[in-house]
């Protein structure tokens, strides 16, 4: 894959991350400040990734942070209610999945969550809930099958287990939360009984964000949160930005108050082997001014389905492409292969033609989402299908195509921004694109030039991200209530 840098570890990594710009923030006028930060870092587990991540890029300094929550319950007691509803199969498991973007140029701050069952081609083959990745292969398989089949690259890994995101909870003694109502996860060990403003202990505050089976008293009865993972992410982005919310009214650039919270992580957090204390002093000076409430949460589209009696989650393609670009830093106006996923279906009958043509794609940079085999093995010209308001990028793929191929816009999902069935004319991949035809745009309109289509359907496509969409039940205080 790429080469790059950085580590391993949970959304609670966010906390890390702020914790670590509070310290250097708060050492910023202290002599030694910069050795004093090299000897905490030194202390910070690793893994060593090799060339699986990707270099950020020079020119903008933006970068993706992988944030992985394990589900790795090895080092809590027996009794502990964070093994409620687990069973007694050893590994590593990947409970929870952020992305963390960062970009100093403009000191942005967006964060997207990863469905643990979302489908998806494994990087090593195979198809499975994302989650097994990390079972299978480690991070190196996590990261190889998001850079694959979401074209996102990732720049950096963090991690933290139960036993971790407990400290860090520890470390700011706790997480206000507002409940309206009673509350409940018998799954998780949730438990609030009286309404109001509570600080999460520890325990609880774990119980919270892995609660998936939601459930509050009203009206005399239970009533059940039906979002499932959907509204547990919503849960954990918010737990986030209250997470640093509190830590910064606690102190966290006071370089006491910091240090403590530092000191906590640094036994439980792992991080890759490229992330250096120069990394987080530099990160840390561009954004000591950040705001948590500035952090842009976003959650990516998907539809329930049901595979060998599994209940899984597939990516609605449409939908998720806006939602992918801002992590792809790409410009709508600005396409490159790199932020295109592309599925290919063997439409000619010759057998491996279909991984043929997705290694030719993935050579000039286009990122997979798997193959396989089309309706039918009789195809006489390629055709390149999309969603309504991803016609440029069907059309840059084509552009690719030596024979060039017919634009088709289709409305069932695809398993990738485009699909391409390969027909007997296909002849191989250009590294250079022809010239984009006048009218080539998703706005429609026939398309006869370099690409060769002759697609001529007109739809308003344009789909809008999801950013700070809520999903689930997700406490909120009432106006005027402070918590």
């Amino acid at each position: 894959m790429s080469q790059g840098a950085r580590a391993r570890r949970s959304w609670p990594q966010r906390l890390l991350l702020v914790a670590c710009a509070g310290l250097v923030v708060g050492l910023l006028g202290t002599a030694g400040a910069l050795g004093y930060a090299y000897s905490k870092y030194s202390r910070i587990s690793r893994v060593r990734l090799g060339t699986v991540l990707t270099e950020q890029a020079a020119a903008t300094g933006a970068q993706n942070i992988l944030l992985v929550g394990v589900d790795s319950a090895d080092t809590l007691d027996p009794d502990d209610p964070a093994r409620a509803g687990r069973d007694n199969v050893g590994g590593l498991r990947s409970d929870s999945m952020m992305i963390l973007r960062v970009d100093p140029g403009d000191e942005s701050a967006h964060l997207m969550s990863i469905p643990r069952d979302l489908w998806v081609p494994l990087a090593s083959g195979g198809t499975q809930r994302i989650n097994a990745a990390i079972q299978i292969g480690g991070p190196g398989e996590l990261i190889d099958t998001i850079e694959e089949y979401l074209g996102v690259a990732i720049n950096h890994y963090v991690q933290v287990d139960f036993a971790g995101f407990q400290g860090l909870v520890r470390a700011i003694d706790g997480v206000e939360v507002w409940f309206e109502h009673p509350t409940r996860d018998r799954n998780s060990g949730l438990d609030v009984t009286e309404p109001g403003c509570v600080s999460l202990d520890p325990a609880q505050a774990l119980a919270y964000v892995r609660a998936r089976h939601l459930q509050t008293f009203e009206n005399g009865r239970w009533r059940t949160d039906p979002t499932g993972d959907h509204g547990r992410m919503s849960r954990q982005q918010d737990f986030i930005v209250r997470a640093l919310r509190r830590s910064v009214d606690k102190g966290v650039r006071n370089p006491v108050t910091a240090n403590r919270l530092v000191d906590a992580a640094l036994d439980t957090v792992t991080v890759d082997d490229q992330l250096t204390a120069d990394d987080i002093v530099d990160l840390a000076m561009r954004f000591r001014a950040f705001q948590p409430d500035r952090l842009v949460k976003h959650t990516l589209p998907v539809v329930g389905g049901n595979v060998g009696g599994a209940s899984i989650l597939r990516l609605v393609d449409r939908e998720a492409g806006p939602v992918l670009d801002v992590f792809r830093g790409v410009d709508p106006e600005d396409l490159t292969p790199e932020s295109i996923r592309v599925r290919v279906l063997n439409g000619t009958g010759e057998p491996g033609h279909a991984s043929l043509v997705g290694r030719e794609l993935a050579s000039v940079g286009f990122a997979g989402a798997g193959t396989g085999d089309a309706e039918s093995f009789d195809a006489a010209r390629t055709v390149v299908r999309y969603p309504a308001g991803r016609r440029a990028a069907a059309d840059l793929v084509a552009r690719h195509l030596v024979g060039g191929a017919r634009l088709e816009e289709v409305d069932e999902g695809l398993g990738g921004d485009v699909v391409v069935v390969t027909g007997a004319d296909y002849t191989g991949v250009l590294a250079v694109p022809r010239p984009a035809a006048a009218g080539s745009g998703d706005e429609g309109g026939s398309d006869e030039g370099g690409a060769g289509t002759t697609d001529t359907t007109e739809r308003d496509g344009s789909s809008s991200t999801t950013s700070s969409t809520v999903i689930g039940e997700v406490p909120e205080p009432p106006p005027g209530a402070g918590c």
